[in-house]
């Protein structure tokens, strides 16, 4: 695939290399990220590269809503290859190789890269506080967001496929309730 400047991207699948690409340009904890790869089986990552070296890299997952979903949970890209269509291609990358009927993310307000490319790519956002109590709720678990974040849904409506299974329970206390408590 190539950038919208014509730079061919390739992509492998290295879970751990898009930790460390991801704990060197995201600026915030990455202990999650760690979590979801160390302890939950439907977790990958990529690195995308661009003339062999990195360029960015998302960690990813599946989980069981009422229907399959992939959360698109950590995304970074290397400083000189912003603005070029590399983060595009990594989420594009993620949506072939998770291969589910809904997609979501969550960000911050103020992250306005990630609101523009989750909102160029199709996904609707969601502020918490429209979505009803119980599905959001759920939905946080789903995500190991936060209340104040934007999520982004692609393939459904959050009310429609927020319903409470034990995937979702064992993802949450695994990956975002221990950690968390582990501070």
């Amino acid at each position: 695939m190539r950038t919208s400047r014509g730079f061919l991207v390739e992509f492998v699948e290295d879970r751990w290399k898009a930790l460390e690409i991801i704990g060197l340009y995201y600026k915030g904890p990455v202990k999650y990220a760690k979590a979801v790869l160390e302890k939950w089986p439907k977790s990958n990552g990529i690195v995308a590269l661009i003339g062999g070296a990195a360029a960015g890299a998302e960690i990813f997952y599946k989980v069981d809503l009422l229907t399959p979903a992939c959360v698109h949970y950590y995304i970074a890209v290397v400083p000189e290859h912003r603005n070029r269509g590399v983060a595009t291609q990594i989420v594009q990358r993620v949506e072939k190789l998770c291969t589910a009927p809904v997609y979501m993310a969550t960000t911050t307000e103020d992250n306005a890269a990630a609101l523009r490319l989750f909102t160029k790519l199709g996904y609707t956002p969601h502020r918490w506080e429209d979505i009803p109590r119980r599905a959001r709720d759920f939905l946080l678990k789903a995500t190991c967001g936060y209340d104040d974040d934007v999520l982004f849904i692609k393939g459904a409506d959050p009310r429609e496929v927020a319903q409470r299974t034990n995937d979702v329970e064992k993802f949450w206390l695994e990956t975002c309730l221990k950690p968390y408590l582990s501070l």
